[in-house]
């Protein structure tokens, strides 16, 4: 360990610099807790991957159920509207209107969900800059006037009495 005052070399048991005397007590834990965090991966780093993977796999599970939504309305497709009965055919239209409208309004939902939950973090870093701003700024500075004392100009009201030494 170097000392950070005058660039010596000293070892990491030593309490006091040996050429300038400066207190290496504090310098040691804080390099021991500096090598300790640097092996061990940071909770943000850890959050951020799991962030990262949980996004992939949302958007792979919105791609799977978009194809299976395909897959649905082909065959109700099929089975119903090219099938040529009358009957059938209404019945295919009604459950493809019913289906898609189920779908739009799921995703209404999300979406509205979505929209909320960003509104409250825009809300939560509004409010952190605004409490920024209001305690930086520094108070106005005004004409200083002192205060008018009880005594200032009330003394000259005191009677004194005129005392003469008795020992002259």
């Amino acid at each position: 360990m170097f000392c950070p005052k005058c660039g010596k070399e000293n070892s990491t048991e030593q309490k006091f610099c040996r050429a300038c005397g400066l207190n290496l007590e504090k310098t040691a834990e804080n390099l021991q807790e500096q090598l300790a965090i640097s092996d061990v991966i940071s909770p943000s780093k850890i959050s951020k991957f799991f962030e990262k993977i949980g996004k992939i796999g949302f958007g792979g599970l919105i791609g799977a159920g978009l194809v299976g939504i395909f897959l649905i309305i082909i065959s109700l497709f099929n089975k119903f509207i090219f099938s040529g009965q009358t009957d059938k055919i209404f019945l295919g239209v009604f459950l493809i209107i019913f289906f898609v409208c189920g779908i739009l309004g799921l995703a209404y939902v999300i979406f509205q969900e979505y929209l909320k939950e960003k509104q409250k973090n825009s809300n939560l870093i509004m409010q952190k800059e605004f409490e920024s701003k209001i305690t930086a700024k520094l108070l106005e500075e005004k004409d200083f006037e002192p205060i008018p004392s009880i005594t200032e100009n009330s003394t000259e009201l005191f009677l004194v009495e005129n005392k003469t030494n008795k020992f002259q």
